[in-house]
């Protein structure tokens, strides 16, 4: 009964058009709460479950709470795949930053903006916080150009986003970030390092699995952490930095993972992630001298 009643929800709003057509509708209106919860309602008849709830928060975050709304939130929550099946990398990533956010916040809720977030998956991570989805691909909202007001969010977060932004427009998009946040940001991101390896690993990525991420890095360069200390001194910034993740194990699980997608060993495959994501925590693999990332805290000065 649930799921026909969010069917005819679907069709009313549109289940038949398209995601460019969401797209656009929501970059032309990006603050319109209907239009990102018509959105939630077609990606859930299409099955993008981590779309679905990531836009029915963001729809709720700008002023979407009727009871309708709550309705059908429940729906798709029923319908929300598990997480600890979710490739390692990318689990292991979200996971930091909502550990990252928890530490920041006693308790109670908080506000998060994602930026760059992909179909929103985070969302899934951190239940407890107010959430908003900013990506262009997915929704139309873009981080050079964020349609919120100033100081909206308690935390703005932005993972693995930095390196695909030509380096003319990084500090246009850092500044933007800031300027809606009320608490500061925390970006995850692979910075600078070692250039030979990453350079090498990034190729040879390039050449096994013709990943379009490894081709914008080698493209757009990766960030330097000197760089992001310059910003935050010139600011009168705090900044926080720790390492994230070791890129050896990294590299090795991008392989695996494009692997198990060629065997076709869907359950081999969940396995290797569940026992992963269930043991390789941040104490164990977050490596000081060759980290993956780095997660990075710009805040405000205290006054």
């Amino acid at each position: 009964m649930l799921k026909i009643t969010l069917l005819n929800i679907a069709r009313q709003f549109g289940y038949k058009k398209g995601y460019r057509e969401f797209v656009n509708k929501i970059s032309s209106d990006p603050l319109n709460s209907k239009i990102h919860f018509q959105y939630a309602v077609y990606a859930f008849g299409k099955k993008h479950y981590y779309l679905s709830i990531a836009e029915i928060k963001t729809a709720e975050f700008l002023d979407a709470t009727d009871a309708e709304v709550q309705r059908y939130k429940k729906i798709i929550l029923s319908k929300m795949p598990r997480i600890d099946i979710m490739n390692h990398n990318q689990y292991f990533r979200l996971k930091s930053l909502a550990l990252e956010l928890r530490s920041r916040n006693s308790g109670g809720k908080y506000s998060v903006l994602d930026v760059g977030g992909g179909d929103g998956r985070l969302a899934s991570f951190i239940p407890e916080a107010y959430y908003c989805l900013a990506e262009p691909n997915m929704n139309g909202i873009s981080g050079i150009d964020l349609p919120f007001p100033d100081h909206s969010f308690d935390y703005v977060v932005s993972c693995h986003v930095l390196e695909h932004i030509p380096v003319t427009n990084r500090i246009k998009f850092i500044d933007q970030l800031l300027s809606k946040s009320k608490n500061g940001i925390i970006l995850l991101n692979p910075f600078h390092v070692d250039k030979s390896f990453t350079e090498e690993s990034e190729k040879l990525v390039m050449e096994i699995t013709g990943a379009e991420w490894a081709k914008e890095h080698l493209e757009c360069t990766l960030p330097k952490i000197e760089d992001i200390k310059k910003y935050a001194n010139e600011r009168g910034l705090q900044i926080n930095i720790k390492p994230n993740g070791t890129s050896s194990t990294t590299l090795a699980l991008v392989f695996a993972d494009y692997f198990f997608s060629k065997s076709y060993s869907k359950s081999g495959w969940e396995n290797m992630n569940m026992f992963l994501n269930a043991n390789f925590n941040n104490e164990r693999i977050d490596s000081e001298k060759y980290p993956t990332a780095y997660i990075v805290y710009l805040g405000w000065p205290e006054k």
